[in-house]
Order: structure tokens, then sequence, then C-alpha cells
């Protein structure tokens, strides 16, 4: 009786381990970017390893920069496609990751989740991008320093340096021709209250696309 039992659990079991889902060759994709791209296009191919025909049923995206599209919809047994995810960096930078999920017509609505991982490099460096002073501990509001590095092989300037408030004054400092760049910036001419004071520092520089070549300074005086 029982091996009658277990015979017939596993002709019952048998078609659900044979109709596989789609086998992708990889789930996860990573790229490092360079400086001049704007997107990156990854491709997943996959097969239908199964007996019987795959739907894809929808293709979604972790993030409304990254369009994800199936090569076609249906997949007999044994056929080939790809799923193509297309990234559009804007202004990101540095280690971004993205999932494509994507949902096919097996096993309940099946769901099989794809990453895409890139590196997208930044223009510079600004640290500290906030510098701050304390009424209570300072007597005196000296200049404090942000050093601005370039990450670039060519020469970067820095071109303009917009500052959201007349209560702090800043000058530059070339450091580095070309690389590196010191930015003193000083309390003055606070107003006759207590309280926060903050400005905004938006530091221009002479790369090409302004998204990664401005970067910004915070300054506060608590």
């Amino acid at each position: 009786m029982k091996s009658v039992f277990l015979s017939l659990t596993v002709a019952l079991l048998t078609p659900l381990l044979i109709s596989a889902t789609l086998n992708f060759e990889n789930d996860k994709i990573v790229y490092s970017a360079t400086l001049d791209e704007t997107e990156y296009t990854a491709t997943f191919p996959f097969t239908n390893k199964g007996d019987t025909s795959i739907e894809i049923l929808d293709v979604s995206s972790s993030c409304g920069c990254t369009t994800a599209l199936p090569s076609k919809r249906v997949f007999a047994p044994g056929e080939s496609g790809e799923i193509s995810a297309t990234f559009d960096y804007g202004g990101r930078e540095g280690k971004q990751r993205k999932t494509i999920r994507v949902e096919t017509n097996q096993a309940e609505n099946e769901r099989i989740f794809l990453t895409l991982e890139i590196d997208i490099p930044t223009v510079m460096s600004v640290s500290p991008s906030v510098v701050m002073w304390n009424r209570n501990t300072e007597n005196e509001f000296a200049s404090k320093e942000v050093t601005i590095e370039s990450h670039m092989e060519g020469a970067l300037g820095i071109a303009e340096i917009v500052s959201s408030s007349d209560a702090f004054s800043h000058e530059v400092r070339v450091l580095e021709p070309g690389k590196k760049f010191a930015v003193a910036i000083k309390p003055e001419n606070l107003p006759d209250k207590n309280g926060i004071i903050r400005g905004t520092f938006i530091v221009k520089t002479s790369y090409s696309d302004p998204l990664k070549g401005t970067a910004k300074v915070y300054a506060i005086v608590r």
C-alpha cells in the first residue's frame, strides 16, 4: 500500500518538476560605467527548459530610471529569449543597484528577480560637505576649509561658486592645479540674533556635464 501511495505521489509531482521555469544564464550583471556614458543596457538571456510554453506576463523595475522589456512574450519549450534592461544614469553617482521583476504564467504567476549593479564614477569628491560653528563653544569664528578633489584624468577647474547667504564669505585656494582645491568658508556679518544661520554654496566646475560637475557645500552656525 505504501508503495502504491509513493508511486502516485511521484507521478503527481513529476509534471511540476519537468515543467521548469525560464532558465537564465545569469540573474545578476555588474558593470563599471565611464564618465562619458549616460545610460547602460544590460541583457539577461534565458531558455525555456520545460516541456510547455511559458508566457511572460509582466516585466517591471525597482526604479523609474530603468526600463525593462522582454524580446517577446511567449516562448515554446527549448526556445531562448532575453530581457533587456536600460538604466538612465541621470545625475546619479556611485554604486547603483536596480532590481528587475519578471512575472510568468508558471507556478501561480511565478516571479523571477534579476539584478543590475552599476558603479558610476564621480567627477570629484567634496570633503567635508558640511562645515559648522557653535556659538557656545567658539568665541571667534575662524574659517574652515572644504577640499574639492578631481577624479578625472584631465584638468578640472572651478568656474564659479554661488552662495545663498551674505552671512558667509568664501575663498578658493589651489592645492594642486587642475586636480585639488580648498574652499575656505567663514561666517561674517551675522545678523544680530540667536538661532541657526545656514548657507549653501553651489560649486560649479569646468566639467561639461553640469549635473556631474556641480557640488553643494553647506555652512551652519548654531
